[in-house]
């Protein structure tokens, strides 16, 4: 069931714009694996789903959901188990429970007889949700795009000027009008990486549907004219120089926190 790319979120304090959405900071974890022989994307999504029974009959708070790539050039895995808590406090009761409590629970109540993913690897981060612009859950799709891109920091980068600088970002881009229905993350290595890395943080950015990706990319030409006008672009690169993208497809499960 562990199966994920381990996210610690650190909690840090940031001057946010008024009108533009909170900077909050969590913890979470991905894992990435092969789903066993035999087994399909739903077995995968039925005992994540299962999980969830037990998080609710011991009070813990956690998220879920599954990345499956779509465009992501050579990769060793066939989806990524993906899991989240609001702070450091929830991590280590959930996973106490899971490693405590859980293979008891799940020798009582599971229906399913071993695992659905083998587990390959595992890396935790630390991270923030930049900037976005929600979009009702009505209008939301089961299945999401996801982008992730290997960022490293200029010299004298730092990630508190490129939160500042996302929070005008997005109150511009709340002045334009057609730019909702998405979302940024910053993840930083914590633990687990390689000893080779190559990055200092990743940016994730997801879209809450097709149709307002093919709106955000729609809006491109205002946007960039935006950017360029106010030195965003310039700033940013004065921070950071990022890599190519990798997209995947989402499902975002659950949250017993929000639900």
């Amino acid at each position: 069931m562990r199966f994920i790319y381990i996210i610690l979120f650190n909690v840090l304090s940031f001057g946010i714009i008024a009108e533009t959405s909170e900077q909050y900071t969590y913890r979470a974890e991905f894992f990435f694996g092969d789903i066993e022989e035999g087994k399909t994307y739903e077995d995968v999504r039925a005992q994540n789903m299962e999980y969830k029974k037990f998080l609710e009959e011991k009070g813990l708070q956690y998220g879920r959901s599954l990345f499956v790539p779509i465009w992501s050039g050579e990769r060793k895995y066939d989806i990524i188990e993906y899991g989240y808590w609001p702070d450091g406090q929830e991590q280590y009761k959930e996973w106490g429970a899971y490693m405590n409590e859980y293979p008891a629970w799940a020798a009582e109540n599971s229906e399913f007889d071993g695992q659905a993913v083998k587990t390959k690897r595992s890396i935790s981060m630390r991270g923030v949700r930049a900037r976005g612009i929600r979009i009702p859950q009505e209008e939301r799709d089961r299945f999401k795009f996801v982008d992730f891109q290997r960022c490293s920091f200029a010299s004298g980068g730092t990630m508190e000027n490129l939160l500042d600088l996302n929070a005008r970002v997005e109150a511009s881009e709340i002045e334009m009008g057609n730019r909702a229905g998405y979302g940024v993350h910053y993840l930083m290595p914590y633990r687990g990486a390689s000893a080779d890395i190559d990055y200092d943080f990743i940016i994730m950015r997801h879209y809450y549907s097709a149709q307002k990706r093919s709106d955000i990319v729609a809006s491109y030409p205002e946007y960039r004219d935006m950017m360029n006008e106010k030195g965003y672009w310039d700033e940013f690169r004065a921070n950071a120089t990022c890599g190519s993208q990798s997209t995947y497809r989402v499902e975002w499960l659950y949250n017993t926190f929000a639900d």
